[in-house]
């Protein structure tokens, strides 16, 4: 009997092993399963794999490399930093590591380091656009505006249909100051995608910033049919309109900033000052109210106030809202002085007063 039992055990053991399934043969064989469950969207059991090829060959860098991969798909940056900088031990001139590895220092707010990286991925992979790209997003990062062009300039030169340079270039040239030149390349990136409403939102505000306001209320159009939902869309394009006298249409485009964003300050002044422009005097003052619950200290919804009792008459509330907006910006003082002037004139009441 208890023979039989051993051989039954026996049996069952040998059952069992013929089931297990078989171990990759060698360190080749894990990386290449490796690399096939994480092409599968499958970066937790790639790490396995890919672990697997590591005990059996530690001197591997593509295993740390592609390790290090699976490990920033899973938002895990200081375990593929690790793996990135051993794959750099091992093998120094992969520009793939050098590359990943100051991504994942980008990332971690590291951008000096992130920076040297680039620089030595560059050195190794001088014709890969995207390492530009990603340096120069890293200069702009940090204000270095002249170096991020250069960078994207580049990146333009090794591809010249890559929307994504373009538009990069675009926001580079707008903090320089240079706003025509940034349009030139928001034109070029809306070319290349014509879905793009990154693109579109800051052309229209390059746009608005040089006087050409219809323009740019094309281009917060094109974003608003894009994302509905953009409360920026709206609320800029209201200022678009509000600075070609279309005070009625800028209110639309508030309400529904507003309603997208119930708690804006901004937008809820900016209504406030188009209310006044038609004479809609007490929806102003309940919006000029509104903001000063919201920021007490804002100077200019008082003065704004201000000038709008006046409008009603109630001439000693006026007077409050004013020295209330002198003691907190004195600098507004001989602003809303001026207004008040012309506010007093009754062949003023069809003036525009202040801008939004």
């Amino acid at each position: 009997m208890t023979m039989m039992i051993r051989i039954a055990m026996l049996t069952a053991i040998i059952s069992f092993l013929g089931a297990a399934p078989a171990w990759p043969a060698s360190a080749e064989d894990a990386l290449k399963e490796a690399l096939s469950l994480h092409e599968a969207g499958k970066p937790e059991e790639a790490i396995r794999q890919y672990d697997r090829a590591i005990q059996m060959n530690p001197r591997m860098a593509r295993a740390y490399l592609e390790r290090g991969n699976a490990y920033a798909d899973l938002d895990d940056d200081q375990r593929a930093l690790k793996d990135y900088s051993e794959a750099i031990r091992l093998d120094a001139k992969s520009a793939e590591a050098h590359y990943n590895r100051a991504n994942t220092y980008r990332r971690l707010g590291q951008r000096d380091l992130a920076l040297k990286d680039y620089g030595l991925a560059i050195n190794l992979a001088p014709e890969n656009e995207d390492i530009y790209l990603d340096r120069g997003t890293t200069h702009y990062q940090i204000g270095q505006y002249e170096s991020a062009l250069r960078d994207y300039n580049e990146a333009i030169r090794l591809n010249s249909q890559d929307a994504d340079a373009y538009y990069n270039r675009g926001n580079t040239y707008t903090r320089l100051g240079r706003k025509e030149r940034a349009i030139e390349d928001y034109d070029q990136a809306i070319a290349l995608n014509a879905e793009f409403p990154e693109a579109y939102y800051n052309r229209g505000i390059a746009r608005a910033d040089l006087g050409e306001y219809e323009k740019a209320i094309g281009d917060y159009t094109a974003v608003v049919k894009a994302y509905p939902e953009a409360p920026e869309a709206y609320y800029n394009r209201g200022l678009a309109y509000y600075r070609l006298g279309q005070a009625e249409q800028a209110i639309e485009d508030y309400n529904e900033a507003i309603r997208l964003n119930p708690k804006d300050p901004e937008t809820i002044y900016n209504r406030g000052v188009a209310h006044a422009r038609l004479k809609n005097y007490e929806r102003a003052a309940r919006d000029f109210t509104e903001v000063i619950v919201m920021m007490p200290e804002r100077g200019e919804a008082y003065g704004q106030r201000g000038l709008v009792r006046l409008r009603q008459g109630r001439e000693k509330d006026a007077e409050a809202d004013f020295k209330k907006a002198y003691q907190l910006d004195p600098k507004l003082k001989p602003l809303i002085e001026e207004a008040r002037k012309a506010a007093e004139r009754p062949e003023a009441e069809g003036e525009k007063k202040d801008k939004p």
